[in-house]
């Protein structure tokens, strides 16, 4: 479940800030690359101390300490996949 909020509040992130930036592509681009990074970290860590990042396997919590790296490398290159995409969209959508 966590994934499928994760992914929605980056399309709605990405799409507000190419909504209001309609000429500035890329800087749009970085700008909502930089929020989903920032708001997915702090998402990931909210839902660690909640309990929902649970192991299906195990039954333990998930400790995202180790592969902060890792999460934050693949965090920032999707935000910047969704940002591109959804730019694009609106870019097609608005002309």
């Amino acid at each position: 479940m966590v994934p499928y909020l994760l992914t929605g509040l980056s399309v709605l992130v990405a799409g507000v800030i190419h909504w209001h930036a309609p000429r500035a592509f890329w800087r749009a681009t970085l700008t909502s690359t930089a929020t989903i990074l920032l708001l997915s970290v702090a998402a990931l860590f909210i839902f660690q101390s909640s309990g929902m990042l649970v192991s299906e396997k195990t039954g333990k919590i998930a400790d995202i300490a180790d592969s902060m790296l890792a999460v934050t490398g693949l965090v920032t290159f999707f935000g910047l996949l969704i940002s591109i995409f959804v730019g694009w969209f609106l870019n097609v959508v608005r002309r």
